[in-house]
């Protein structure tokens, strides 16, 4: 798991993962963009190898929400507006899918709890590997509303 500012230089990242320059530059020339409501859904960067899904999202009680998992996406999540705290564990230590794993969706969900938590602010980014389990969606204490955010879904073994 990654978590960082958009302030900073993203080239900090671009050895990573072949896309992550081209995801993080799409981002950039977009950002404004994705502020407006009329860029909701999905846009194509490269394919099924690198898109975006924009929206608004509402928060959930840390209770609700459930760590879930991809295979063959990398998830890099950047705030457009408002607060979201983002539960954490390690994938090999979560030991209780709740059901069999989606391939069609690429996910499981997970009954384990998350070791950590990180709240991400506006003009902030996570970015969560296959071998991370997250839970997203989490309302931080005291927060009011839902999120406006930017999901990058990363092909992980794309070249």
């Amino acid at each position: 798991m990654i978590h960082d500012s958009l302030g900073r230089s993203a080239e900090r990242y671009y050895s990573l993962h072949p896309l992550f320059r081209q995801a993080f530059e799409y981002l950039y020339s977009h950002l404004d963009e994705f502020a407006d409501p009329a860029s909701d859904g999905r846009h194509t960067v490269q394919g099924d190898d690198l898109f975006v899904m924009v929206g608004d999202h509402r928060l959930k009680r840390p209770e609700e929400a459930l760590l879930e998992a991809h295979d063959r996406y990398i998830d890099l999540q950047v705030m457009i507006s408002g607060t979201e705290s983002f539960g954490w564990a390690q994938r090999a230590a979560c030991t209780d899918p709740r059901s069999a794993f989606d391939a069609g969706k690429d996910i499981v969900f997970y009954n384990d709890l998350p070791t950590s938590v990180a709240t991400v602010l506006t003009g902030e980014f996570v970015v969560f590997f296959p071998e991370d389990a997250h839970a997203p969606l989490i309302r931080p204490e005291g927060v009011q509303g839902g999120t406006r955010k930017a999901i990058f879904k990363i092909k992980a073994d794309a070249k």
